[in-house]
């Protein structure tokens, strides 16, 4: 994006990302942009884009650059297979844009697999790390709370959890400004030498390290915020994630049931809601462990939450995460190796 004045955050968005594309994606980029300090590039079909940009008169759309893509990666595509046959999908000319210097960061509610593929082959990865991996909080009655994996790494080892840690250690820090964040692994027992052989060999790793290690937390810990980094494998994490959002969909449709449809029924729903569901609620999170910026939003995310992702990107540039990831790796791995 050329000719944005000093001092913009650009973010380029996959308009055609998530369930309901350039409907809710264009309004979305307008609503950030009026928040300021942001330009986006709106990536994907350039007259569907158009369309529903003509909809609306606001100077924002100075701000907006339409680039074009071709095709769209579904749920149900093999992300690999994708980049191969739709190397000009959306998805992946959203992170071509950031590669080549034209935006800060992308910004995606598609293909939650296709935007860590875009993200990994395009960018690149950290040092030593394979795969990038999803991580943040997930409960609102802890929103401090960074969980990780949430279900890039269903196979763990270790030393993986270990640069978990790392990651979610400086995430922590640099984001939600935790000074000392403490970090724990996520086990069927708060005891030392409780949960299974990867909690265990982790464990081990851990107590050599510089970090804030408090041994095991159960889930019944995590709304309370008993730790402010927790460790699990991307499987775990990720059973986590998608049990806590229909848990909180179950209860909004009981709250419904048993007091109908009023103003303070609907103002309740709305906070289980934002509690129960906070990825859907606001947007998204970073891809930690590669070499860029990657938002990786709820394909259901409506205006409001998209526009809190972009919101989220800038934030995310401004904190400097994105370069401090590698420093942290080294720093943690040197510990555990010694």
């Amino acid at each position: 994006m050329t000719g944005i004045t000093e001092g913009i955050t650009r973010i380029a968005l996959d308009a055609m990302g998530g369930d309901h594309g350039p409907a809710v994606t264009v309004p979305a980029a307008l609503k950030a942009i009026e928040k300021g300090e942001i330009a986006v590039a709106l990536v994907g079909d350039r007259t569907a884009i158009q369309t529903e940009l003509e909809k609306f008169d606001s100077p924002a759309k100075k701000l907006v650059q339409v680039v074009p893509a071709q095709g769209v990666v579904e749920e149900s595509e093999s992300p690999a297979l994708a980049y191969r046959f739709k190397p000009r999908a959306s998805i992946f000319v959203s992170a071509d844009v950031v590669k080549a210097g034209r935006a800060d960061g992308f910004v995606s509610m598609g293909s939650t697999g296709a935007s860590i593929a875009a993200a990994t082959v395009v960018y690149g990865t950290l040092d030593g790390i394979d795969r990038g991996a999803l991580g943040g909080p997930v409960i609102g009655y802890a929103p401090n709370t960074v969980i990780i994996d949430l279900g890039t790494n269903v196979d763990t080892r270790p030393g993986l959890l270990v640069d978990f840690a790392a990651l979610g250690n400086i995430m922590s820090k640099l984001v939600y400004k935790n000074k000392n964040p403490r970090v724990a692994l996520l086990s069927v027992g708060s005891e030392e030498g409780k949960g299974n052989a990867l909690v265990k060999e982790t464990t081990e790793l851990l107590a050599s390290a510089d970090l804030n290690f408090i041994g095991n937390i159960e889930p019944n810990d995590l709304p309370t915020g008993k730790a402010e980094v927790v460790l699990c494998d991307g499987f775990v994490g990720n059973v986590i994630l998608k049990l806590t959002e229909g848990l909180g969909d179950a209860v909004v449709e009981h709250v419904k049931e048993v007091l109908g449809e009023t103003e303070e029924s609907d103002k309740l729903s709305n906070e289980i809601f934002e509690r129960m569901n906070i990825l859907q609620a606001f947007g998204g999170g970073p891809l930690l462990g590669v070499n860029g910026l990657a938002i990786v939003g709820h394909g259901a995310s409506g205006e409001n939450a998209i526009a809190n992702a972009i919101g989220t990107a800038k934030y995310v540039m401004e904190t400097g995460l994105i370069g401090a990831q590698q420093a942290e790796l080294d720093r943690i791995r040197a510990e555990v190796i010694d």
